[in-house]
């Protein structure tokens, strides 16, 4: 999912507004529980990403509708795992739903990504160790040919 949105930095920490709070229009591009921002189109075709940032990793993270912003309309909040909170805003009341549900659906399958690589078994090394340590063996006799 890709597009532009308005990105505002409102919390660096919980209860610590954020330095700059301005507006700035960038292009969103969400891919694999990550967000990353662009300043335009043509700067995800270079692969050069907004002032260098890194992009934003979903894992528990919550997003959900700014009821509580009044000064613009369409805004939606995004809180990151490391207390950073940050206000977006669409076009309309279509694409910040688009938005939410994107961001949601990607959160969640951040979650489940962890918990399916925690279940699975841990292959089982027991064999390569014994080889391995055959190998060690045989290297330390190698300066010392064999009586005949």
């Amino acid at each position: 999912m890709e597009g532009y949105l308005g990105r505002k930095h409102d919390l660096e920490a919980p209860n610590k507004k954020a330095s700059n709070r301005s507006w700035s229009t960038l292009y969103c591009v969400l891919r694999n529980s990550e967000l990353t921002f662009y300043k335009d189109a043509k700067g995800l075709t270079l692969g050069v990403p907004y002032h260098g940032e890194e992009p934003f990793t979903l894992k528990n993270a919550l997003c959900e509708v700014a009821a509580d912003y009044k000064k613009k309309k369409h805004v939606f909040k995004l809180r990151l795992s490391n207390g950073n909170e940050w206000l977006f805003h669409g076009k309309d009341e279509d694409e910040m739903h688009t938005w939410l549900q994107g961001l949601s659906t990607a959160i969640i399958e951040s979650q489940s990504i962890k918990a399916k690589a925690q279940s699975l078994p841990l292959p089982s090394i027991t064999t390569v160790d014994t080889s391995l340590a055959k190998k060690e063996k045989e290297k330390r006799f190698i300066f010392f040919p064999k009586k005949k």
